[in-house]
């Protein structure tokens, strides 16, 4: 049967993690400080007069220190707890709303500051495949909310042709577990053997979508081969003529 929507993994395969992920040195104060001062006005808002910049560094050690190791069982821990913890150590507490804001706020620094950039194959692939009228997808272990991410990769440049974003933040449950994949299927109403998934992970994009029933296409980034996918890609580029469809490219 013919390939009804592709599902897209989004670090490493729409875009380059950049000078973050080469780089374990990665100097963190210029994105604490960005965080600070778009923090700031809201807690104002909330009444909260501590010191901003210190609940960012705080709070960003406890997430690490709660997602690190990752859990066994592939699930993600929310990070509404540790709001909530750390907002208590300074004596104040806020509703879920307010709450959210926070953490979007938190989340929304543009990628550009961390160095990430979208791959220049991306857009004119995504672009190809949607104007065939397949549907796109992203499944994600990025820890952010979807809108989030939908932002941010409009803000690289990339157009805006997700019909749903299924991210590991609100599911509670990352790659390489089946749940992230489904779900995203279910979003679309398409059955599995109907979906092609792109990803440049062999542990968290092939193996699942395989076991799935999915189309697998990996993008080889350099990496190894021979890994059991459908397909493996240097380039974006090729996908349209991967599953049969007119780029224009």
């Amino acid at each position: 049967m013919a390939i009804r929507a592709v599902l897209f993994d989004l670090d490493g395969t729409l875009w380059s993690l950049g000078g973050m992920a080469s780089n374990p040195d990665f100097d963190w104060s210029g994105i604490t400080a960005i965080q600070a001062a778009d923090l700031q006005p809201h807690f104002e808002r909330l009444g909260m007069r501590f010191d901003v910049h210190e609940f960012v560094t705080r709070f960003f050690a406890e997430i690490n220190a709660t997602l690190s190791p990752p859990t066994p069982d592939f699930s993600e821990p929310s990070w509404y707890p540790v709001l909530d913890r750390v907002l208590a150590a300074h004596g104040h507490r806020c509703e879920r709303d307010d709450a959210s804001v926070i953490l979007d706020t938190l989340n929304s620094v543009p990628f550009r500051e961390f160095g990430i950039s979208a791959f220049p194959d991306a857009a004119p692939a995504l672009e190809a495949l949607k104007n065939s009228g397949m549907k796109i997808g992203a499944v994600t272990n990025n820890p952010k909310p979807a809108h989030v991410l939908a932002g941010q990769a409009r803000d690289l440049g990339l157009p805006d042709v997700f019909d749903t974003i299924v991210s590991s933040w609100e599911l509670g449950w990352r790659k390489p577990h089946h749940l992230p994949f489904q779900t995203a299927l279910n979003n679309l109403g398409i059955a599995a053997h109907e979906a092609a998934h792109v990803g440049d992970s062999i542990q968290n994009d092939i193996e699942p979508a395989l076991k799935m029933g999915m189309t697998a296409v990996l993008r080889r980034n350099g990496g190894p081969t021979g890994n059991g996918a459908h397909h493996e890609v240097d380039s974006l580029e090729e996908l349209p003529a991967v599953f049969g469809v007119n780029a224009g490219l």
